[in-house]
């Protein structure tokens, strides 16, 4: 490669405490800071404070770096990632990629460090190759798709193939009354079920549980116990087995869901908000001894979120038991302070009708398969699609 375009090979489990890593680390926040994700209603900043590669570990555990340092430009200029994790493809366990953090200063867009930048991901593609790689846009950042839905494989573009749409719910947890966020007094109930936080004793059957998910969702993630013990280099940094809740009937666990806070190395930061949601954050403010504090922050300041991820549910019984995992993570999240929780479900997999059981605020993305034509391409049958953990996207 040349001087303008690097290489770097990094592990979860590298030391990250070495000064030239830690030069680095600055430069990827302070590019990151410069690149807004663009959406017509609200305005985010994704940042990775304190530590951009501590934050790595929640993408997978082998990362392929791409940076692109022009001789003329102070610092860095761009960059992406393609991340290996351990998902279920076709039933079976897979190493899949997934790429990710592809920024580009702006003012050096529209030159050719973007075709020099893919041209790079092409021979790490080569050089290691995966079954799939997948990526995920904003379904309304429009210029991003039309760049890169253009037919361009016999270059040095890759084919971006969309496989599946992704709804991301944010669920705002204080609201009015005692059961917000959720619609119904009641919910219908046929299969009396017994709802608690997991323990240690509960990792084996949660493991067999994502593994029995596997085998019916394309893109699931696969994991192993250490994932669960709260290590910050595993690929759940800083979830426990105890910041899981599960359903359970007759001592049988059926379904489980995470309450994961990744606050301490993730941030959301809002930025701007759409006229009608600034009007909606100033009247609650109003009226918030009623509605209690409003979860929507000042512009400038992180948002109080919590993830409910990973998630896993028997087969066959997503529509049944999604809305009582959902009232379940909710009661949790709000035990623990958190203002707003986001949950992440593809399109045609069934559990997402449960998202009416809540009042919730949605956007969606793409998920793409990338690929060249000597890379190759998965078949993607007729499996429901579960994309890895939310956190990941």
């Amino acid at each position: 490669m040349s001087k303008t375009i690097e290489h770097l090979a990094f592990s979860s489990s590298s030391d990250i405490a070495n000064t030239e890593t830690a030069a680095l680390d600055a430069e990827i926040r302070e590019l990151a800071r410069q690149c807004k994700m663009p959406s017509a209603n609200i305005e985010l900043d994704y940042q990775t404070e304190p530590s951009f590669f501590s934050a790595l570990a929640q993408y997978g555990e082998q990362h392929d770096l791409v940076l692109i340092k022009p001789e003329s430009f102070a610092g860095l200029a761009g960059m992406g990632v393609r991340s290996i994790r351990r998902s279920y493809l076709g039933g079976q366990p897979a190493n899949i990629g997934y790429l990710h953090h592809l920024r580009f200063h702006p003012d050096i867009r529209g030159g050719s460090f973007l075709a020099r930048g893919y041209k790079a991901f092409r021979q790490i593609f080569n050089a290691q190759p995966l079954v799939t790689t997948l990526t995920s846009i904003l379904e309304d950042n429009i210029n991003a798709r039309k760049l890169l839905e253009n037919d361009r494989a016999a270059g040095y573009m890759p084919r971006y193939q969309p496989i599946s749409r992704f709804m991301t719910a944010l669920i705002p947890l204080s609201g009015p009354g005692n059961r917000w966020p959720i619609k119904y007094r009641s919910m219908r109930e046929d299969l009396p079920c017994q709802i608690r936080t997991l323990q240690e004793s509960d990792l084996p059957d949660l493991l067999k549980l994502f593994d029995e998910s596997g085998k019916y969702n394309d893109g699931a993630p696969r994991f192993f116990a250490d994932d669960f013990s709260g290590s910050h280099t595993n690929t759940l940094p800083g979830l426990k087995i105890t910041d899981m809740v599960g359903v359970f009937h007759q001592n049988e666990l059926l379904a489980a869901i995470g309450i994961w806070n990744q606050q301490h190395y993730r941030q959301i930061v809002l930025l701007q908000l759409c006229k009608s949601l600034r009007s909606l954050s100033n009247l609650w403010q109003l009226g918030s001894n009623i509605w209690g504090k409003c979860p929507i922050p000042a512009p400038g300041n992180p948002v109080n979120v919590v993830l409910f991820d990973p998630w896993c549910i028997k087969p066959g019984m997503e529509a049944e038991l999604m809305p009582m995992l959902i009232k379940a993570a909710v009661r949790e999240a709000q035990k623990r302070g958190a203002l707003f929780a986001a949950l992440g479900i593809a399109e045609k997999n069934p559990a997402i009708k449960a998202l009416r059981s809540v009042f919730f605020i949605s956007y969606w993305s793409i998920i793409y398969q990338v690929f060249w034509p000597e890379t190759g391409s998965y078949e993607f049958g007729r499996k429901q699609m579960q994309i890895a953990n939310l956190g990941a996207l």
